[in-house]
Formats: structure tokens, sequence, C-alpha cells
């Protein structure tokens, strides 16, 4: 699976914590949650993730209420001074030192992503707590978030893929991995039970999908295949406020950046094709819902514009980043490395 090549896009600052540990992820030390400051008012322990919603800005005309929403936007500076970087680090590490270990079976890479895992699941001190319920505050609004946090897990079905693998190594010891199982079993019921886990659920853009992807990997990482099935039937369900019959994704073309969203919102469709196809399901990107929308269509709208990216009709960025890995050509039918 090939899909880290593209997060960065979207959170500079995450990216260059990144390339503190990417470079060298068997020798970079762990990284955990930080101190919370509460700078806006918000009661997290030192143990529970905050993060501030990147497009939100003071307002000129009330500097002291609440913050104001600029699409397109991004505010470092709050991004600078919450746990999202962090966050970043560690899945990008673990995804790294799993692929590591896939390619290789190389048991330092294994090693040291269990070093990691026991720091961010289980060591008492750092371990984090099983919600994103302080993800993407709007400073000046309500301390907790309203659920588009949740995205900022979107590489969970990536991270869940790399713990597979990791599962066949000496990473952790059996009783390690049932704590980290129990961890995120804790997490699926805080998404599908929460507050802002049924507003995610509501959400027509890519939030949504970003939701059902996380729900869906997870339920068939721990063993839930009715569960993924449903999640998979659900989104396809759906399809049709995501995708229109032409295959554009309107609500993504209303975004200050049109085509990054398109094909960000695209990473999450690729997730769910990756889990339908591996569950036996090799026709989920290609079937049509009755109004004709089909994955594969959202797709080919875009592909024609990756040669030609002057020809991008829409305002912002023009198509200058490649789609996600799982559709193009090439990728299609690679073998996947099974434990042995």
């Amino acid at each position: 699976m090939a899909f880290w090549r593209f997060w960065f896009i979207f959170f500079p600052f995450t990216a260059l914590l990144f390339s503190m540990v990417h470079g060298s992820p068997l020798n970079a030390p762990v990284i955990t949650l930080g101190e919370k400051k509460s700078l806006f008012g918000e009661k997290a322990q030192a143990n529970e993730y905050v993060s501030y919603a990147l497009y939100y800005w003071p307002d000129p005309a009330n500097p002291d209420g609440p913050y104001k929403p600029i699409d397109g936007k991004k505010n470092k500076r709050l991004r600078s001074m919450d746990d999202s970087g962090r966050m970043a680090a560690f899945i990008s590490t673990v995804c790294s030192l799993g692929r590591q270990y896939k390619l290789d079976r190389d048991p330092q890479a294994a090693s040291r992503a269990g070093q990691w895992l026991k720091a961010w699941f289980i060591a008492p001190a750092t371990r984090m707590q099983p919600h994103l319920k302080y993800a993407q505050i709007r400073p000046g609004h309500r301390t907790e978030g309203d659920g588009g946090g949740i995205i900022d897990l979107y590489r969970m079905p990536e991270f869940l893929e790399a713990l597979a693998v990791l599962k066949c190594s000496n990473a952790l010891t059996a009783e390690e991995w049932k704590q980290v199982d129990a961890w995120l079993n804790q997490y699926y019921t805080w998404l599908t039970t929460s507050r802002q886990g049924r507003h995610a659920h509501t959400r027509s853009n890519n939030h949504y999908l970003f939701y059902v992807a996380q729900c869906a990997h997870l339920a068939s990482f721990l063993g839930r295949s009715h569960e993924a099935a449903q999640w998979l039937a659900e989104a396809f369900a759906n399809m049709d406020r995501h995708i229109a019959p032409d295959g554009s994704q309107p609500e993504e073309l209303k975004r200050a950046e049109p085509w990054q969203y398109s094909v960000y919102t695209l990473q999450a469709w690729g997730y769910l094709v990756h889990l339908a196809e591996r569950m036996g399901d090799k026709n989920y990107r290609y079937r049509k819902t009755p109004a004709g929308a089909s994955i594969q269509k959202a797709v080919d709208y875009l592909l024609p514009y990756r040669s030609a990216p002057e020809t991008w009709p829409w305002q912002g960025s023009r198509a200058n980043t490649p789609l996600p890995a799982i559709f193009e050509p090439e990728q299609e039918g690679r073998p996947q490395r099974k434990c042995s």
C-alpha cells in the first residue's frame, strides 16, 4: 500500500516533523503528546490529544472573540502549538518501520516500532487517551471539537496495515498486542458512539468519507468483518452525495483548493477500495450508483488534467499533485506479502 506520499500536502508543519523522523526512523527519538498550555481554555490532560482547526483566524472586527474560518488559508501558528505534528510523526514512523519490516524482515525496525507503540498505547505516563474530542478546536468556540478533528487520524487505514505486518514480528509481546488491540477497540467504540463521531457520520464531504474509512478498517482489523462490510456498503449507498454522474466531486470543488481536495477525498475512496478488494469485492471501484456515479468515474474525471494541468477549469491550485497510488495502473494487482 503506498498512500503515505500524499499526506504532507495538506499539513506543512506536520511535514516538518515527518522529515525529522522519515530519514532515519530507527534512530529518531520517540515523540509523545506534549504538555498542554490551555491556550484557549481547553481542559485536556497531558495524555489527551489536542489540535486546532487549520483554517481558523482571529476576527479583526472582534480580536478577543471567536476565531473565524478562512478556507484555504492555513494558520501555521496554531498548528505549531498543538499535537498534530506529534501524531503525524507517530503514524508516519510506524508506517515507515512497518514497510521496512515488510520488505526485509529487519528485527530492528520491528523493535523500534514496538517502542513507539508502547509509548502511545501502553505506557501509563504517555499513553494517549483513545479519543479525539479535543481535535481541531476552534478558538473561542466550545472547548471540545465538533467531530471535524476525527480527520486528524485519516491515515488510520495505513497505520493498521503496518500493525498487521508488525504483528508477525518481535515488535511487542502477545500481552502487549492485546493492550494495543484494547486501545483500538476503545477508540472504535468512541468513534461510533460519541457526539463527535455522530457528527462526523452526518457530514457530506471528505470528513464523512475519512470517518467511514477509519471505521471500516478498524472493524476489519479487529475481526468484525460483518461491520466492515456494512461500512463499505454504507459508503457506496451515500456515493451520490460525493460523486456526480460525470465523476466530479461537487463538495470538494467548492473549496479554495479544489484540485487538492478532490485528490485528498479520492484517497478516502482509495482506502475503501483497498479494503473492499481485500475482502473479495474486486468490483467496488467500478460499481455504479443508480445515478451513474462510481469511484472509477471520479478517477477518470481527474486523470486528463494530470497531463494538461493548465486546463483545470477551477480556481485555486492547478492539477499539480498525483492521484493516490492505488489508482495508478502499474499499482494494480501488486502482490501483498503475507506473514510467514
